[in-house]
This record gives structure tokens, C-alpha cells and sequence, in this order.
């Protein structure tokens, strides 16, 4: 099959016309063999009045730069640590073995490529292959006025109102003005100075409190929780746990695709960082790619099929190396393999010579030499919701993490981190902080789910729920695990660690703003710039999800 489009630098426009030509040669197969033909409205996508508009924002050197449909950052599977918030599932079911497949799907695989689920009517699918929705009719709602309609031809965007980088108590205090939870801010003051009044007050908190109610109830009831065990412990008691603590990991992966599915923020995240990456490394021949904390890498499926279509022609190289996220367990190798099976039997199709390098060292056992990085190659390094993990009392794991990736000459590196300080702040000031960014998640939860949705509970309760309990409550030993930083600190490191901010390209914001449209509640999420060059996914203008790039 070839892989050509009319306009090569655009690969939703790319993804249509591999569509197109499948189902094309499928019409064909079916003439020749004298069988009746597909029913139309199996190929809804092929409507020509359905097309996207084309990007046309230049990029910072004055070219258009070439263009990442959304699909693989929209992969369920391919988010490294978004199984901590925002959706990570087996790869493996949409995969499905390709090599061992008599008669690829095409079609099939291109529709699963760019969408959350194969051979359905995916989200993305309305994206891609529909214009935007038309402007909200008059008079729009309140909340529409500070959002401007997106351009047809994918201007650049304005620069939104940028608010502080890193949040504060007092933001958070008035960010959470619903009563319910500003009597867990006064428990949460109270519980380091007098611990029997804040176990009072707590009490009538958690009588108010319910996981089925509305957004504010719903948080109130795991942060009053998460204080309810801390304050336990702080008592010598032994910390109350659920017998089922723990989802099983087949039920956990259908929460982080049903979180995925309602939600942008992984789609966000790596289309941001992937059209990062496809821009800097230009016209290279020789790309090697470095993943750290790689889990099934589906998100790089739409990067290479980006690559292989290059106005430029295809690389004569691509290499991954995966450094395994602690997501996939203390024996990860064979869940790279299956990566590496993967990845190499799509980038067979494409035609694109293809390694898939896994290195099982623990992080700080690495060093340069152990990438193997070659004189003539063009070096990308990711770092998607991974760097905060190894933060802590001190930051020295993650500068010494920041300096091996400046030791192999990077052409660009991504960082995508939560948008909220629970590293350095004291509890008072971290339980404000999470209190605050977690609100905005319930709430955009609430409005893509129904209030009865058993599948919003398991979300809030086995993803978020856990996150808060590692975020404000016992500290003994290891159990705060949840110490994510704010863009600010975050720019401190990077600098520190000798690495410059790159602006991302107006392509790029452009590309994610036209995701926002893909949403019943596109006009509550919006794109914030935070200085000096980071790009958020805000909920109301509050920042969530940050991403950057550095050279």
C-alpha cells in the first residue's frame, strides 16, 4: 500500500486517504471476486462533504511543518504513568497480534489508529473526519465568552489570560468555595495543631459527604477519607483499608479507558508532544527516539506513521528505546517484547526500517553509553508524566535523570507533568493544592458522565481516590507517593540541568485546540500558556496537564 497523500504534511488528511485507498482496493478485491460490495454506510468516513479543514499555521522557521493527528496520542495504551491519572490500558487487544495476522485489516487498524476503540464510530473519528462544530447560538453560555471560535484554517491561537504557574493555598482556598469544602480546609489546619477538634469536624464532614452526589460531595468524601486514615495513624492506630483496596488490573485498565474516553487530557498530552518531536527532528534520516517510563508505546504508532509520510521522504531509521515504567511491574521484560512486536509490525507496514531497544536497568543505574546514540542520528527525548516520580525530599534523581538525557545531544525534549505542587509544600498548603486541582477533575468528569454512572464511580474511586490517599495521607515510609510539581519548579530543573524552553509551534496549539472541539464540554477545557513556554489542558482556565519542550 502506498502511504502518499496531496498534502503530506497533515496526517489527519494522510489517515483519511489510507482509509480511502484500503477500502478502495477492498472494492476492487470484492469486483474482482464478484462479491457485493461494502454498504456505504460502513464508510461513513468517505463522505466528501465531511472534511477537516486544513492547518495552515506556520511554524517558528516560517514553514508548515508537518502534522500528527491526534489518534496516537488519543491510544489508551501508549500513556506512560497516565495509568496514575488519565488513562492507560492494554495495548495488546488493539494491536491484536499483527504478524501472526493472514489478512491485515487495514481499515480496521487505521480506525483503531486514530480513535480510542477498533471498528467503531470513535470520537476521533468525528473529529478527523467532520468539520468543527458550528458557533454556539446566541446568546452563547456564560462560560463561552472568554472562548474564542476556532479559526477555519487553524490560525494561531491567542494567548489565553495566564494565570500563576504553581498553585497557592489562597487560590485554593477560593477555588473551593462550596462549604463542604471549606470545612475540609479548616480540618486539614486543624489536624497538625489540635487533632481531636479536626477529627470532630471531620465527622460532620464525612455525614455530608457521598461518593454519588455532585462534584464537590464526591471529593469531599475521599479527601475526608484520605484524613480520616491520616489522622489514624497520627494516633498510633493502624490505618483503616479497604479489603478491596486494590482493583484488579484488568478492571483498573477499563477505568483508564473509560477516563480516556471522557476526558482529553492523554489525547492532549501526546499529540502535543509527539508534533514536538516530528517538527524538531526536521528532515532527518536517522531518529532515535528515548522513552523514559515506556508501558506499550501505542502513542508512538501515529509518529511513525507521521515519519513515513514526510514531504521529505521516510527516515532511513527509526530507534525506541524504552526505559519500562515501575507501572508494568518489577519484571517488564516481557511486556517490552510484546511493545517491540508491536510497534515493528506496524512500522512493517509502513515500510520504515524499525529497532525497538528496551533497557532494564534501573534509571539510575543508566549512562550515555548505554544508548548506543550514533554520530549522524536525531536524538527526541520523552518524558510524559515520568520525572515526578522520582521527586522527593531531594531533586537529585531527578537531576541526575535530566543531565544523562543532556549527555546524549538531544535535538528536542517533551515533558508532560500534572499542573499541581505536592512536592515541597507542607501538608496545610499540599492538601489545599490537591484539593483544588482535583475539584477541576470531578467537575470535568461530572459533565462527561451521568451522575448514575457506575463506570464515573470506579474512576473517581480507583484511580483518583487511591491518588488522593497517596497525596495527603499517612507519610510513613513510602506511602506519599503522589509529589507532583508545578511548571515553575519544573522550569527550575530543566534550566538547572542546562536545557533552553522551545516555544511549541503554532501548528501544535493549534491542532490541540481543534481536539478541545471533540467534547460536549469543549467550552470549560481550554489551552493556557504559562511562562516561559509551557502549554496547559485547563478545566475552567485552572491548569491540569502541562506540556513543554527544551533543547
Amino acid at each position: 500500500m502506498a502511504y502518499m497523500c496531496a498534502d503530506s504534511g497533515n496526517l489527519m488528511a494522510i489517515a483519511q486517504q489510507v482509509i480511502q485507498q484500503q477500502q478502495q482496493q477492498q472494492q476492487q478485491q470484492r469486483h474482482h471476486h464478484h462479491l457485493p460490495p461494502v454498504p456505504q454506510q460502513q464508510h461513513h468516513h468517505q463522505q466528501k462533504h465531511h472534511q477537516m479543514p486544513q492547518a495552515q499555521a506556520p511554524s517558528s522557521h516560517g514553514q508548515i511543518p508537518a502534522a500528527l493527528s491526534y489518534g496516537g496520542a488519543a491510544w489508551p495504551g501508549g500513556e506512560h504513568f497516565f495509568a496514575d491519572a488519565f488513562g492507560a490500558s492494554a495495548g495488546d487487544a488493539v494491536f491484536s497480534d499483527l504478524a501472526a495476522a493472514a489478512d491485515f485489516d487495514s481499515d480496521g487498524w487505521m480506525e483503531s489508529l486514530i480513535g480510542d476503540a477498533p471498528f467503531q464510530d470513535s470520537d476521533l473519528e468525528r473529529l478527523i473526519f467532520t468539520t468543527p462544530p458550528p458557533p454556539v447560538p446566541s446568546p452563547p453560555p456564560a462560560h463561552a465568552a472568554a472562548r474564542p471560535e476556532p479559526a477555519p484554517a487553524l490560525l494561531p491561537l491567542p494567548t489565553a489570560s495566564t494565570p500563576v504557574a504553581c498553585s497557592s493555598p489562597s487560590s485554593a482556598d477560593a477555588s473551593c468555595s462550596a462549604p463542604i469544602l471549606q470545612s475540609l480546609l479548616s480540618c486539614s489546619r486543624a489536624a497538625a495543631t489540635d487533632p481531636g477538634l479536626a477529627a470532630a469536624e471531620l465527622a460532620s464532614v464525612r455525614a455530608a459527604a457521598t461518593d454519588a452526589g455532585d462534584p464537590s460531595e464526591r471529593l469531599a468524601f475521599y479527601f475526608a477519607d484520605a484524613l480520616t486514615r491520616r489522622l489514624e495513624c497520627g494516633t498510633g492506630a493502624p490505618p483503616s483499608v479497604a479489603a478491596d483496596a486494590r482493583f484488579a488490573s484488568d478492571e483498573l485498565t477499563l477505568c483508564y479507558k473509560t477516563l480516556n474516553d471522557a476526558c482529553p487530557y492523554s489525547k492532549f498530552a501526546h499529540l502535543t508532544a509527539n508534533q514536538a518531536i516530528l517538527e524538531a527532528t526536521g528532515a532527518a534520516t536517522k531518529i532515535h527516539i528515548v522513552d523514559f517510563g515506556i508501558v506499550q508505546g501505542i502513542q508512538w504508532a501515529a509518529l511513525l506513521q507521521a515519519l513515513a509520510t514526510r514531504p521529505e521522504g521516510k527516515p532511513t531509521r527509526i530507534r525506541i528505546t524504552g526505559i519500562p515504567s515501575p507501572f508494568l511491574g518489577p519484571q517488564p521484560a516481557a511486556s517490552l517484547a510484546a511493545t517491540s512486536t508491536r510497534l515493528r509490525d506496524f512500522a512493517k507496514l509502513l515500510g520504515v526500517d524499525f529497532e525497538f531497544v528496551p533497557l532494564l536497568q534501573p534509571v539510575h543505574e543508566l549512562d550515555q553509553s548505554d544508548f548506543l546514540v550514533e554520530p549522524d542520528e536525531a536524538v527526541a527525548v520523552n518524558f510524559m508524566l515520568q520525572l515526578y516520580h522520582l521527586l522527593g525530599d531531594s531533586d537529585e534523581l531527578v537531576r541526575r535523570v535530566l543531565r544523562l538525557a543532556k549527555s546524549l545531544s538531544p535535538a528536542v525534549v517533551t515533558l508532560g507533568e500534572y499542573e499541581v505542587s505536592l512536592n515541597r509544600a507542607g501538608f496545610v498548603d499540599r492538601f489545599a493544592n490537591a484539593l483544588s486541582y482535583y475539584r477541576s477533575l470531578f467537575e470535568s468528569l461530572d459533565v462527561a458522565m451521568t451522575r448514575d454512572s457506575p463506570e464515573r464511580v470506579r474512576v473517581e474511586r480507583w484511580m483518583f481516590g487511591e491518588r488522593i490517599q497517596r497525596a495527603v495521607g499517612p507519610e510513613e515510609g513510602a506511602d506519599r507517593t503522589e509529589r507532583m510539581a508545578g511548571s515553575c519548579e519544573w522550569q527550575t530543573l530543566m534550566e538547572w540541568s542546562g536545557f533552553e524552553p522551545v516555544r511549541l509551534s503554532n501548528y501544535a496549539r493549534s491542532q490541540a485546540d481543534l481536539l478541545l472541539w471533540n467534547y460536549d464540554s469543549k467550552y470549560k477545557y481550554s489551552l493556557v500558556e504559562l511562562p516561559p513556554a509551557f502549554l496547559s489542558l485547563a478545566w475552567e482556565k485552572r491548569p491540569l496537564l502541562t506540556v513543554s519542550a527544551w533543547r
